[in-house]
């Protein structure tokens, strides 16, 4: 009985709670711009622009949650005028937030708020 709780207690206060959020929405990033994420199980998408008319950059990415984790590979598109890509691993702070522990490519944001 002992190990029960001390099992329960583990993973009630330890486990990743927001690893199961679901993430589909728009979000709004410290570059100023915005970004549209799709969530399909692990599976995460997104399409950000700076502008939805002729915006400076916009990007596509593709990837996966890994606990409360978002690996992502990301590509400028052409609708802007940087062509850049990379990779970005961010952490998942609550259903609510994310931020960037790792970016390539030159990717300027780093935080996102859910709209």
């Amino acid at each position: 009985m002992k190990w029960t709780r001390s099992l329960l207690f583990s993973i009630l206060f330890f486990a990743p709670a927001v690893a199961f959020a679901d993430l589909t929405g728009t979000w709004n990033c410290n570059d100023g711009g915005r970004y549209y994420v799709r969530q399909l199980g692990k599976e995460i998408y997104w399409y950000g622009e700076r502008a939805a008319t002729n915006p400076s950059w916009s990007n596509v990415a593709s990837g996966h949650v890994d606990g409360s984790n978002i690996v992502l590979r990301w590509a400028d598109v052409p609708k802007g005028t940087v062509m850049q890509e990379g990779v970005l691993i961010l952490k998942l702070d609550n259903p609510r937030k994310f931020r960037a522990l790792t970016k390539t490519g030159g990717f300027g944001g780093s935080v996102w708020t859910r709209r």
